[in-house]
């Protein structure tokens, strides 16, 4: 799965990695469904049970499959089935299973898909019309009503110091092609959810908070949106612009595939050779993309391109073999990958 097709679905978390097939039609509790299939691990930087700092002491102890509701896709229900590392820590004794902002803790509701109930909420919409849209019961909009009422006080008067920004897909009664929500980066308590994600739109709302508390915020968590960062120039002068890693990741890769496309087409293609390069760059594009442990250097497959044997590992030797440059810059990329994993900002 590409990062776009991962932003699309709302399936940015990194840790997250899918198969070649991870989508497959089928029935659950008797209606059709999109089942997306994936796997959850990393390194955790410490126990949830005792607080320890993990220094070797937190182990995989096998995997739990679980299955989380997502929003809808085309008006489909579909649903994420992960399978989560579970860890095991040597100091206490107790286990903990992987964790994704993708859903909350223990709920089965991915956290996108109770968004666009809220919105719903928001309308002239009968409980049980939600619910039956949404796939889920009227006991459950109603608990999602109820939660939304214990954390969201609305008040023109304070704005969080930090402010995390995303958009996702608006219903069909929605001004706007995309929504937009905002939420507390301090406690992760949802501040805001706008039915427009566009600027003149975000302006509109945050110009109704006093100067004072817009001067107070002073960090923007976001994607690289031009947008949201003239929102920094007209609303929140005094705020930094930190950009989320998924972003970061996304970005750097769709910069490794333009040189790889630009070296691409340098190749004489009237030249057996050259054309022999273009074509190997042109079909492996997802291989050179790929970050390098998650490739599968365990099968020893035939390659017609190649006319033998090889692992996936080989075929990125040989095409980066082909300009200095490139590979370079895969070098480079694969670097920034290890410090993110690593958590190591050192690097």
């Amino acid at each position: 799965m590409d990062n776009n097709t991962r932003k699309m679905l709302g399936l940015t978390d990194e840790n997250i990695t899918f198969p070649e097939n991870w989508l497959k039609d089928t029935k659950i509790k008797g209606v059709t469904a999109q089942l997306i299939s994936g796997s959850l691990t990393y390194n955790p930087t410490h126990c949830e049970k005792c607080g320890r700092k993990n220094q070797g002491e937190i182990v995989k102890n096998g995997t739990k499959t679980t299955r989380t509701q997502m929003a809808l896709f085309r008006n489909t229900l579909t649903y994420l089935e992960l399978k989560r590392s579970r860890f095991l820590c040597r100091n206490c004794g107790q286990t903990f299973m992987a964790q994704t902002p993708i859903v909350a803790r223990h709920d089965h509701l991915a956290k996108e898909l109770k968004y666009q109930i809220l919105l719903e909420l928001a309308q002239v919409s009968s409980r049980k019309s939600i619910a039956q849209r949404y796939f889920v019961s009227d006991i459950t909009v109603l608990r999602i009503q109820e939660e939304l009422a214990k954390t969201y006080h609305k008040s023109y008067q304070t704005i969080p110091q930090v402010l995390c920004v995303d958009e996702f897909k608006s219903m069909k009664s929605c001004e706007g092609a995309m929504s937009f929500i905002c939420v507390d980066g301090t406690n992760n308590r949802l501040f805001e959810v706008l039915e427009d994600r566009r600027l003149d739109k975000l302006v509109q709302y945050f110009m109704r908070f006093p100067r004072k508390a817009r001067l107070g915020v002073r960090y923007l968590v976001m994607d690289m949106n031009a947008s949201y960062q003239q929102l920094i120039k007209i609303i929140f002068p005094n705020a930094q612009i930190v950009t989320d890693r998924f972003h970061i990741v996304q970005q750097i890769t769709r910069s490794l595939n333009q040189l790889r496309i630009k070296k691409m087409n340098a190749f004489n293609t009237s030249n057996p050779e050259d054309k022999k390069k273009y074509r190997r760059l042109k079909r492996y594009w997802k291989l050179i993309l790929k970050d390098s442990d998650s490739l599968d250097n365990r099968q020893l497959a035939y390659h017609s391109m190649f006319k033998r044997h090889l692992y996936a590992q080989d075929i990125i030797d040989e095409l980066l073999s082909y300009d200095s440059q490139l590979k370079l810059a895969y070098e480079a990329v694969q670097l920034l990958h290890y410090y993110r994993k690593k958590k190591d900002t050192d690097g």
